[in-house]
């Protein structure tokens, strides 16, 4: 079956984690297919949150049975192997030619040994014998030809020798390859989704649309604030750093960033009905099970009867028994040396001790995994009827249930590994939706009349799914494909253990009670390399209002303070912003949480064009010659404010006057000040100031102005402030 070509269209990003939503536009020109099969998805998916239907017009075209699996790319058709008579063959004639080659050599070092014997010595008083020449020479030819014969022999069988080595080479390489032409890679894997679609559709064209959730994605907040020179007006851009390792590339998506928590449960209150009479008893709650109708058991008669009879109509075949054998009996062992574990027993155990061992490991057994399970599935086994009556052929009913035998403990691993990132969701989210009991029915099938588990919902061993899958495609994977998948959502979980850039926030921890969505105005790109990347999201233009604060009495420099009104019909959530004037580049800042419609400060820096100067005089006069006297300390103020710039501007002028403590002997009075200044407490920046005062002016451009202010002190004439009487520098 030829998967389909998706593309990733939409992703919603959360704080942890994102849903990916996948189209792909179907043609039924030529039939609707009995199945449909949407393969390159990420090993990080949760399989639970599969969610998948077909848009189309002309017909309804319904899913189900939808079924997760591991794909790797397809290897076209393997090679042929070679036969293995052919190879057989090769290495006959190869063992052959050693054994000949071994008796060449044996020949060439028997023909090499032998030696012409010398003249013998002559006997006393007698010639020397003749020289053999003529038998010498005769010898030493045969030994030359036969050992020239041999040499020439013994090479052309080492070229063949050579010859078939390289044959048997190529037709081991040939089955190697061929038995490895189905092997995949850990790398190459990824799920597929399989899902059947029912008899009856109509339609002539749909679109699918495939939607799930993926671990290993995170975003934060950040901004930039390009304002214009007067700074009346702000194109205010939101971005966001985002970081994902899911395992796919987002390539051209439209992203929704949003702060919800994807994975928290909600319940809609039940108010009960108020009634003026007797007391009632309260209606029964409702309950999410029901148990199987009486006499359910009976559907399976018919079944047990053929298969009763179809095993009647087997052949028996006799059963082989060993010949008995007599054996002296042992001698009786001390009961002090009889150990406590089961290998000890033996076959002379009690069975009344071996009775009681298998009760003890099977209350252990069943104790573990009443544990483990759910409690709603603890609930329904509760309210499962009486097992069937021991007549019946069909197994006890209390053995039909998930949570029996080996059913539980295919349970444990296949509910355990699903639930475990669930968990770790949860966990991460708090709230209500921590204490979620969640029911995998995705993961549950229906056993077959011959099974054990008859008529009940089993939970389906993820391995051996994964591994049924690859075999439905002619592929085999020589290692744990579990362990991969295992390993590809770790990975996606150690991602939230990253640092997040510096200034950025949690945007849950943020958001509070309210759930936000900012989705991109154009389409973006995020690779899955588990680093942040900086996507712009969207702007907006907003208007703002600049105003010039200066507080001469510690600085004489002015600061640009500018008021921004937040564009968004969404809050603006704490992160960094990089602040432009003019298209140049003044400082990084941090936003703090704005909310729709509300407006926040950006400091611009230093204002070179402003000029304030801050003169003060100070003088001091008794008020008389009398024993009671009173001494006046005077103060002015004086602070010119001159405007340089080519527009009109707004200065705020801080100022601060002393106050005295509750129980102290002074009394401070404010004189004339002009123009007049209001009380200023510093309330916004969370830390109030005691006798603060402000004005707010107005100065055109290239003018100055000129602010006053008198007060006085009061206290008696034989005391003195601590740290002198003059209080302005």
């Amino acid at each position: 079956m030829k998967p389909i070509d998706t593309r990733v269209e939409t992703v919603t990003l959360f704080h942890r984690g994102a849903t990916v939503r996948r189209t792909a536009a179907l043609d039924f020109s030529s039939g609707v297919p009995a199945e449909l099969l949407i393969a390159d998805l990420p090993l990080s998916l949760l399989d639970h949150t599969i969610r998948a239907r077909v848009e189309s017009t002309g017909g309804a075209v319904v899913l189900s049975n939808v079924r997760i699996g591991l794909y790797a790319p397809p290897r076209g058709t393997p090679e042929k192997p070679p036969d293995q008579k052919e190879l057989e063959a090769t290495q006959a004639k190869l063992e052959l030619t050693r054994d000949r080659i071994s008796q060449l050599e044996h020949e060439l070092g028997q023909l090499s040994s032998v030696a012409v014997n010398p003249r013998p010595p002559p006997e006393e008083g007698k010639p020397p014998s003749p020289s053999p020449m003529f038998a010498r020479a005769s010898l030493e030819a045969l030994l030359e030809d036969s050992s020239l014969a041999r040499v020439e022999s013994l090479r052309s069988l080492r070229a063949e020798e050579k010859q078939l080595l390289e044959t048997q080479g190529q037709l081991n390489r040939r089955i190697s390859l061929a038995s490895t032409a189905t092997n995949v890679r850990p790398d190459e894997l990824k799920k597929s989704v399989t899902v059947q679609v029912l008899p009856g559709s109509t339609a002539k064209a749909g679109t699918l649309v495939l939607e799930y959730f993926v671990l290993g994605a995170r975003w934060a907040p950040a901004y930039q604030c390009r304002m214009s020179r007067d700074c009346r007006s702000a194109d205010l851009q939101l971005r966001a750093m985002v970081c994902q390792r899911s395992g796919e590339d987002w390539r051209g998506v439209k992203l929704k960033l949003s702060t919800a928590s994807p994975m928290s449960w909600t319940e809609l209150p039940e108010l009960s009905a108020i009634k003026i009479g007797r007391a009632q008893a309260p209606p029964p709650s409702k309950r999410g099970f029901r148990p199987p109708p009486q006499g359910a058991a009976s559907l399976f008669h018919d079944f047990d009867r053929g298969l009763s009879q179809a095993r009647a109509a087997q052949p028996v075949i006799p059963t082989w028994h060993p010949p008995a054998l007599e054996l002296a009996p042992l001698p009786a062992m001390p009961v002090a040396s009889i150990g406590v574990s089961g290998a000890a027993f033996g076959a002379a155990a009690p069975a009344e001790m071996m009775a009681d061992s298998d009760d003890m490991e099977m209350e252990e057994a069943v104790v573990e995994r009443r544990a483990a399970a759910p409690k709603k599935m603890a609930s329904r086994r509760d309210a499962m009827p009486p097992p069937m009556p021991a007549s019946a052929p069909a197994p006890a009913l209390s053995a039909m249930r998930p949570g029996a035998g080996g059913a539980r403990l295919m349970a444990k691993e296949s509910r355990a590994e699903v639930a475990a990132s669930l968990d770790d969701l949860l966990s991460s989210e708090g709230g209500p939706g921590a204490a979620l009991d969640v029911v995998l029915y995705a993961s549950l099938r229906l056993s077959s009349p011959a099974e054990g588990t008859r008529g009940q919902l089993t939970p389906v061993d993820r391995r051996r799914a994964f591994i049924d899958s690859l075999a439905a495609l002619q592929l085999n994977a020589p290692f744990d494909v579990l362990s991969v998948v295992e390993s590809a959502e770790r990975m996606g979980h150690e991602l939230y253990n990253l640092a997040a850039p510096q200034g950025t926030s949690d945007v849950r921890a943020e958001a509070g009670w309210y759930d936000y969505v900012y989705p991109t105005d154009a389409t973006v790109d995020v690779p899955s390399d588990g680093t942040w990347h900086s996507v712009p999201v969207n702007t907006r233009t907003a208007t703002g209002d600049v105003r010039y604060v200066v507080v001469p009495r510690e600085d004489p420099q002015v600061y640009r303070v500018a008021m921004v009104k937040n564009p968004l019909p969404s809050p603006l959530l704490p992160g960094p912003v990089e602040v432009y004037v003019a298209g140049e580049y003044v400082l990084t800042t941090t936003l703090p949480s704005v909310p729709p419609g509300g407006d926040f400060k950006l400091s611009l820096g230093v204002e070179q064009a402003v000029k304030v100067a801050r003169n003060t005089t100070f003088s001091e006069a008794r008020s008389g010659d009398k024993v009671v006297a009173t001494t006046e300390l005077l103060h002015d103020i004086v602070i010119d404010v001159a405007n340089n710039l080519d527009r009109e501007a707004t200065f705020e002028v801080r100022e601060r006057i002393p106050q005295p403590a509750p129980e102290a002997e002074v009394v401070v009075d404010e004189g004339k000040v002009v123009p007049a200044w209001e009380p200023y407490t510093q309330e916004e920046r969370s830390h109030v100031v005691h006798g603060g005062r402000r004005w707010v002016v107005t100065v055109k451009a290239g003018g100055s102005q000129t602010l006053k202010a008198h007060y006085r002190v009061k206290l008696y004439a034989n005391n003195e402030i601590v740290g002198g009487n003059r209080r302005e520098a």
